[in-house]
C-alpha cells in the first residue's frame, strides 16, 4: 500500500498571468482540487519546495495524500497531473484528485525490477528493457507503491509479459496483457556474420581470366 502524506493547500483568490507569476516567485505553485461528488473545484497553492520533494520520490502517481484545504477540511487525494515549463522545467500547476474509499481509481504504478545481479541474460551481455509503469484499477486504500517483477531466472532473449505479472487480487490490470513488460535483449548492433560466398566468385572469375589469358597466349 502506498504511504499517506500530509500537505497543506494555501488559499488563492487572484488569477491571471501576473498574479500567478508573483505567486510562483514567492515559492508557491498554483493548484486545484477536484473529484467525484464535489459541487466544484477548489483553487489554491502549494509550497513548491515541499511538492518538489514528493515529485522527486519517483512514485508520486501512487502516493496517497491527506490534503488540508483552505476551508480547514481534509481530503484524501492523489496528484493527477503535473504541469512544468517546457524550457525551464519549473513547476507551473498541480492537479489534485479526490479519492473516495469505496470508489475504484485508475493509477499508473511503477514497475520495480528485482534480481538484476542474478539474471543470467544480463550476465551474458543482455540489455534490460522494461516498461516504467503499468496502468491498474483498484480501491484507494490498496494502491501499491510499485509492482515487483523478478528477472533472476531470465535468460538472454527471455521476456515477461504483462499477463505474467504477479499481482494482488484487488488489482485489475488495464494495460494490454500481451504487452512485453520486461525483456533481456541482445545488445544492439550485434548481428550474425553473413556467410561469405565472395571467395568462390573471385575464384571463378580468376579461372575465367586465366583461361582467357591462355587463349590469348595461344
Amino acid at each position: 500500500m502506498s504511504e499517506l502524506v500530509a500537505l497543506v493547500m494555501e488559499p488563492r483568490t487572484k488569477s491571471g498571468k501576473g498574479a500567478l507569476g508573483r505567486l510562483r516567485r514567492a515559492g508557491f505553485t498554483p493548484c486545484v482540487f477536484y473529484g467525484p461528488e464535489l459541487e466544484g473545484s477548489v483553487i489554491g497553492s502549494i509550497d513548491t519546495v515541499r511538492i518538489n520533494r514528493l515529485l522527486s520520490s519517483g512514485h508520486w502517481e501512487t502516493m496517497r495524500i491527506s490534503l488540508k484545504l483552505p476551508s480547514g477540511g481534509e481530503e484524501m487525494c492523489i496528484i493527477r497531473e503535473v504541469q512544468r515549463h517546457p524550457l525551464t522545467g519549473g513547476l507551473v500547476h498541480i492537479d489534485f484528485m479526490r479519492l473516495l474509499k469505496d470508489r475504484r481509481v485508475t493509477v499508473n504504478v511503477p514497475l520495480r525490477v528485482l534480481g538484476r545481479e542474478a539474471c543470467p541474460g544480463i550476465r551474458d551481455g543482455g540489455v534490460l528493457e522494461t516498461l516504467h509503469e503499468i496502468e491498474v484499477e483498484t480501491l484507494p486504500m490498496n494502491i501499491p507503491e510499485s509492482i515487483d517483477v523478478d528477472i533472476s531466472q531470465l535468460p538472454l532473449g527471455g521476456m515477461i509479459h504483462v499477463r505474467d505479472l504477479v499481482l494482488s487480487e484487488d488489482l485489475s490490470i488495464l494495460a494490454d496483457p500481451e504487452e512485453v513488460a520486461v525483456i533481456v535483449a541482445a545488445p544492439r548492433g550485434v548481428e550474425e556474420s553473413p556467410v561469405e560466398e565472395e571467395p568462390k566468385e573471385v575464384e571463378v572469375m580468376a579461372k575465367g581470366k586465366a583461361a582467357k589469358a591462355g587463349e590469348e597466349a595461344e
